[in-house]
């Protein structure tokens, strides 16, 4: 009677303890399962929303470029049509003023909500700096506006202008085309790109001008012009007319009130005259834009350059140059925003507003 009593309960326990590693495992799946059911939820969410927000850039990218190709551009940068119902098509051939109309968007790269979820930024590539045709001084100041040892200025810049120039004349420290041929380089030529600057020997090494693409960002190639002092961010102005960063600083701000047609204006919102060549003067948009685009949950950004073609014989008014895409940079996560002030935008004030 006792080993059946016994048999019972071992029989009993192991039943038991069964049982607890059935609801132990049972209890340990159901955790991998809500795991594994609410990672699968937030990776559908987070698709859903960029998805969304890629059609919201594309929307917004449709709009710009509506407004770019309609309308025409002021001191102060892009104007817009208020009403959609009685708009008006910008007629290339109509005496217009050049001074500003209000509500303008400006073209200094600055932050606005487009459609949606979706920012853009608009910037004018005659306020960058043209690198295949500036002075040696200037590049040299960039140069260190960006952080590069003053010790290898001299020895930069005398590569990239051997680089970009059409003879063999080798500079003090320069290096020319067989001086590239000797290493497998590609033979040394204007630039296509900012990018091809790695190209050019000992630039690739000076990691402050990669990070957050900050040379890119700042430099043009194709418009023969001075950066424009209403567009140009503080760095190109700094660079370009040899001003300090309080005088470039005092300029930005002063433009958001009033943007500059006259070197006078310029003198009395920096305290001193502008360092130019009053032919070189510039104060008026260009043709060739950089439109970059983003949505609120993006951790990438792209970047459109848009040329406007509006007496373009048998062609859109506009050519879409080259599109690129990489990581969201900082320097667009800063607030504040801008609202564009155009039934084009509307749908989506009220949302973003609240």
């Amino acid at each position: 009677m006792k080993e059946s009593t016994h048999a019972t309960i071992g029989k009993n326990g192991f039943i038991l303890l069964a049982t607890l590693w059935m609801l132990a495992m049972l209890s340990i799946a159901a955790s991998f399962f809500a795991l594994w059911t609410e990672r699968a939820v937030n990776i559908a969410q987070s698709r859903q929303a960029n998805i969304q927000g890629e059609i919201d850039m594309i929307s917004t990218e449709a709009n710009i470029i509506y407004i770019l190709s309609s309308q025409r551009f002021t001191i102060a940068g892009l104007t817009i049509p208020e009403d959609l119902e009685h708009r008006k098509i910008y007629d290339p051939d109509e005496e217009v003023t050049i001074l500003p109309v209000g509500k303008e968007i400006a073209l200094d790269d600055r932050p606005y909500f487009g459609h949606g979820k979706a920012f853009f930024a608009i910037q004018d590539e005659g306020g960058l700096l043209n690198i295949n045709i500036e002075t040696e001084v200037t590049i040299s100041r960039f140069l260190g506006l960006l952080g590069v040892d003053a010790n290898l200025h001299g020895s930069l810049t005398a590569k990239l202008k051997d680089y970009i120039d059409m003879d063999d004349l080798h500079r003090i420290n320069g290096a020319e085309s067989y001086h590239y041929k000797k290493r497998g380089l590609p033979r040394n030529n204007y630039l296509y790109h900012q990018m091809e600057l790695q190209q050019v020997l000992d630039w690739k090494e000076q990691s402050t001008l990669w990070k957050n693409h900050k040379l890119k960002q700042l430099t043009q190639l194709w418009l023969p012009v001075r950066p424009n002092v209403n567009t140009a961010p503080a760095l190109v102005l700094q660079a370009a007319y040899q001003m300090s960063a309080e005088s470039a600083a005092r300029i930005i701000a002063a433009r958001k009130i009033q943007p500059f047609y006259t070197s006078r204006m310029v003198r009395e919102a920096m305290g001193e005259p502008l360092n130019v060549d009053p032919f070189e003067e510039n104060y008026f948009p260009s043709t060739i834009l950089r439109l970059t685009l983003w949505h609120e949950k993006a951790q990438r950004m792209r970047q459109v350059f848009v040329q406007l073609t509006p007496s373009a014989d048998k062609k859109k008014p506009w050519q879409v140059e080259f599109r690129l895409e990489f990581d969201l940079l900082p320097i667009y996560r800063k607030k504040p925003y801008y609202h564009v002030q155009t039934p084009l935008f509307n749908s989506t004030l009220s949302a973003k507003a609240e």
